[in-house]
């Protein structure tokens, strides 16, 4: 009995039905069939309550389908499609576009639910944090809303508030999920190479660290140190007397949105210019310090004038280890260079399995895509749609991309066609390929061929002196009979 199984994993009947309701109303009954809720008694419970009689047909794609499902299910759900609409490896890529246009948007609760939150989490009254409070919030999502306010000392703020009880919500949503995925796990076939439960655990990770204002506070303080000088990036300043775990106060940023072209001359702007400086911006983020705004569209971006851009949300942000950088680097090189080997030895690093089931034909598959795709693409500025394609050559292998590079590849595709809104004859290879450059002339400076040796003899010594040790301990094993192989 599925439903029953189910049912006892997931530990909600109610809410379980729930989604099975909903599943089947956006036309995912076939998914309920091959997971046994269409047989047995529990069938014959559900077509009595009517929660599994087939919708009414409708032409909508997949990936429509289930974006209409998500939004119906609520928040977590919604949040949980906008971390897959960052995996085209997993979801294809008509389905991580279609989920790129969640909204997460939600009616705002009034301020007299919102004001103890300030309050308790501040330990202070309205009145002796702010000189004035706008009651009216500016934005609103799920887990928070946003306000404007001025402090005593005279600076505008912009203060960002969570929801009351949305913790307890999303814990809740998640213990439901987590059941789900693990059912698909062991029963659904073809979704189980994708790791379900480790996509789950994926989510969860990001949005814990999404609910924890403390850490956007870390995030936005180290965005600060890195583009401190800048005359092209503007972040705010936060202020941590007035911020807490579910609480961030922060400089008010007066701008337009990016993409409001009309905007522009009033600004002293130039789109063709905010375009390059936006590339240029995120290239510096990846490149340079390794560390990412990992959601620049278009509401995420402001136009401040002078061509100057300020950057919202600092909730989702992405972080690369050094040889993270040297695989992007590679990948990008072998493209420009038409590079069959080296295209492919960089993706192993940025895959799950590292090694395809099919080499050979991997191999004659990526050789064709760089003769008579990619060199075209990049050749007219497409940067993006050349690491799409790439994505869906992996997912065909089931070659899943890791984590941290979903979330760097969506980025750079996000911010080259927030770059295309602005100027659609914008080229995107001129704007990355000097960083490109610069991270292969370091690579192969003598400095860091020198560090690099050090490094490698480190680990070699590491390796001789446990060499002794690691011997005996084998012999002692086989002396004892007690050796095995595992293949």
């Amino acid at each position: 009995m599925a439903y029953t199984s189910l049912t006892r994993r997931v530990g909600s009947a109610v809410r379980v039905a729930e989604v099975i309701q909903v599943l089947v109303r956006h036309g995912f009954e076939d998914l309920l069939q091959r997971l046994g809720v269409y047989e047995g008694i529990p069938a014959k419970v559900l077509r009595r309550m009517r929660l599994i009689e087939k919708a009414p047909s409708e032409r909508r794609t997949r990936g429509a389908r289930m974006r209409g499902a998500l939004m119906e299910l609520g928040p977590t759900y919604v949040k949980i499609g906008q971390v897959l609409s960052t995996r085209p490896d997993l979801i294809g890529l008509e389905t991580s576009r279609e989920l790129t246009k969640l909204q997460d948007r939600v009616d705002p609760l009034p301020f007299d639910a919102m004001k103890p939150v300030i309050e308790t989490s501040l330990k202070k009254t309205i009145d002796d944090l702010f000189v004035s409070f706008d009651t009216t919030p500016v934005a609103g999502a799920s887990l928070s809303q946003v306000y404007r306010a001025r402090l005593h000392s005279g600076e505008d703020v912009a203060v960002k508030v969570q929801r009351p009880g949305i913790r307890q919500v999303i814990e809740s949503d998640l213990r439901i999920m987590r059941g789900f995925a693990e059912w698909f796990a062991e029963h659904v076939e073809d979704i189980a190479w994708m790791d379900p439960v480790g996509i789950m655990q994926e989510f969860e990770q990001s949005l814990m660290r999404e609910l924890d204002f403390a850490i956007e506070l870390r995030n936005i303080e180290r965005f600060q140190d890195h583009f401190r000088n800048s005359d092209v990036v503007f972040i705010p300043k936060v202020y941590r007397n007035r911020s807490t775990n579910t609480v961030l106060t922060m400089d008010w940023i007066e701008g337009v949105r990016v993409d409001d072209v009309e905007a522009y001359p009033e600004l002293n702007s130039d789109p063709k210019i905010v375009a390059i400086r936006g590339c240029e911006t995120l290239c510096e983020q990846v490149f340079e310090y390794r560390f990412f705004h990992a959601d620049p569209h278009p509401g995420n971006v402001l136009l401040l004038g002078d061509n100057r851009l300020g950057f919202l949300d600092y909730g989702m942000v992405g972080h690369l280890e050094q040889i993270d950088v040297r695989a992007m680097t590679d990948l990008l090189w072998a493209v420009f260079e038409e590079d069959t080997e080296a295209c492919i030895e960089a993706l192993t690093a940025f895959t799950i399995p590292a090694e395809p089931h099919d080499r050979t034909t991997l191999e004659h598959e990526i050789g064709q895509y760089l003769a008579f795709e990619a060199q075209a693409m990049v050749g007219s500025g497409q940067v993006g749609k050349a690491i799409e394609l790439i994505i869906a050559l992996l997912q065909r292998h089931q070659l899943k991309l890791a984590p941290r590079f979903s979330l760097l590849l969506k980025s750079l595709a996000t911010i080259e066609s927030t770059g295309h809104l602005l100027d659609p004859n914008m080229d995107m290879v001129p704007v990355i390929r000097p960083y490109v450059e610069r991270m292969i002339q370091r690579r192969y400076a003598p400095k860091t061929l020198a560090k690099d040796l050090q490094h490698d003899a480190v680990g070699l010594l590491r390796l001789g002196r446990g060499l002794p040790k690691g011997m005996a301990q084998l012999f002692r094993l086989v002396r004892e009979g007690r050796l095995t192989v595992q293949l």
